[in-house]
């Protein structure tokens, strides 16, 4: 796992870097398989003591921050949200695990995207980009959680509670999820 430690209006002292790279490294081998990168800062500001972290695995990203009065007590609070954070996901996991068939391959969904200001002759909006999306088997409580992780604006997916038919959830703008599935 790679770690970076960036002290901001702070002297950088080695002792706190081993401490912090330490305690993550530890934080991060218990509960991910496939740690990405960690990147901890920490700064002072007057009698403010910060420290952030911002955690890297393969599939989604974990952040928190803490003020406190001293340096160690604002990171140690830090990496008690990470951990907390991450024990979250874990539970999450395990909890609907065996819910999808995860051996199943995922199917390549074509998406065009257009643009807004961009028209060809006839005053239609040109495309700008096309893609192929995987579009993974999963129920819609999977998607829910596998668009939290993601921290995307929608999702593509298989309906695995229904004939595997692709459907598209979304985060809507009251905090509530809307799921789009074509007619059968």
């Amino acid at each position: 796992m790679q770690i970076s430690v960036t002290f901001r209006h702070i002297d950088p002292t080695s002792a706190l870097q081993d401490y912090a790279t330490e305690k993550i490294s530890k934080i991060a081998q218990k509960y991910l398989r496939k740690p990405g990168s960690a990147h901890i800062v920490l700064s002072v500001t007057k009698l403010r003591h910060t420290a952030e972290i911002n955690l890297h695995a393969s599939h989604f990203d974990v952040s928190a921050h803490e003020t406190t009065d001293d340096l160690y007590s604002a990171l140690d609070k830090t990496l008690d949200k990470i951990e907390r954070q991450l024990r979250k996901h874990k539970d999450r996991i395990h909890s609907h695990k065996g819910n999808t068939s995860i051996a199943a391959d995922p199917t390549m969904v074509p998406v065009d995207v257009f643009g807004t200001e961009e028209f060809d002759d006839e005053g239609a909006p040109t495309v700008v980009d096309n893609d192929n999306i995987p579009a993974k088997p999963l129920s819609v409580e999977d998607a829910i959680l596998q668009l939290e992780l993601d921290h995307a604006e929608f999702l593509v997916f298989r309906n695995a509670l229904k004939n595997e038919s692709i459907s598209v959830i979304y985060k809507r703008r009251d905090g509530n999820y809307g799921l789009i599935t074509p007619n059968a």
